[in-house]
């Protein structure tokens, strides 16, 4: 079983909804799951918030964070995952922002570092990852952490 589907069906079963806040993955994460027949009944929304401004505006990622940390931070992590929380409703969020690359950030953070943030029961999981390859690799990578983690989360 693709472990998407493994997650939609976990959450059908514990009858709780999901929804992301995605940066470097762009959509991936969200599609994922809705590749997966059944997910309206989980799903449900998805955020794409490539830019700090947005990150901001939509999640309620602090301003003075983004500056301090960067979008690519534990701290952004876990902010977009409890904003995604606030604004959904939703039970369980995961948020993903990072470098997908090619070549490293202005601020020299190599390409494939990834954040990944999880909410669940008032609780934040913040994993960091290191990545190999292209930068598709990296976001197909994430997006299969990010399933994993929340897995993780619910057994």
């Amino acid at each position: 079983m693709e472990i998407a589907e493994e997650l939609v069906k976990l959450l059908k079963k514990q009858k709780l909804h999901i929804s992301t806040a995605e940066s470097l993955t762009g959509g991936m994460l969200a599609s994922s799951l809705v590749d997966v027949a059944g997910a309206s009944d989980v799903f449900e929304e998805g955020y794409i918030t490539y830019s700090d401004a947005v990150k901001h505006k939509v999640l309620g990622a602090s301003e003075e964070d983004l500056k301090e940390y960067t979008a690519v931070s534990s701290v952004i992590a876990g902010q977009m995952a409890e904003g995604a929380a606030k604004v959904s409703g939703s039970d369980i969020t995961i948020a993903t922002t990072g470098y997908a690359g090619p070549g490293a950030a202005e601020d020299g953070t190599p390409a494939g570092t990834v954040y990944i943030g999880v909410f669940y029961n008032g609780e934040t999981d913040i994993r960091k990852f290191c990545f190999d390859g292209s930068r598709n690799d990296v976001r197909k990578q994430t997006v299969d952490e990010a399933i994993k983690l929340a897995l993780q989360k619910l057994t």
